[in-house]
């Protein structure tokens, strides 16, 4: 079993990829990014990840397509929702997709480092 848990990154916005990126990386986590949906459904396919922080609104694939899509394959990937679209059809859509989490944006680091570590222990 390998040690350093792979963690992917999908999201469209610049500013948040690099946060994400880099409080992961101080926390040890092996990091690769994904620009949009269909980016982040392929990777999905074919990288070994321990977790996917997955945002809902991207070009190419919305977040909860993805999702759908990775399901339809077969591939269960632990994923958190990330998204400053803040509404129950959002919310709820996501764990009904398969999300393990949900998370809004803005969010604080602390919390989210909290979420992945309890992820990819637990």
């Amino acid at each position: 079993m390998r040690e350093i848990k792979r963690v992917l990154v999908a999201d469209d916005s610049d500013t948040v990829t690099t946060v994400l990126v880099t409080a992961l990386e101080l926390e040890g986590y092996e990091v690769e990014t994904a620009v949009n949906g269909l980016e982040a459904y392929e990777k999905g396919l074919t990288g070994d990840y321990d977790l996917v922080i997955l945002d809902q609104l991207m070009p190419g694939l919305l977040g909860l397509e993805v999702i759908d899509r990775w399901r339809e394959e077969g591939c269960q990937i632990s994923t958190i929702m990330l998204s400053g679209v803040d509404d129950d059809r959002t919310v709820v859509g996501s764990f009904e997709s398969g999300a393990v989490d949900f998370i809004r944006k803005p969010f604080r680091i602390p919390e989210l480092l909290a979420r992945v570590r309890q992820r990819v222990q637990g």
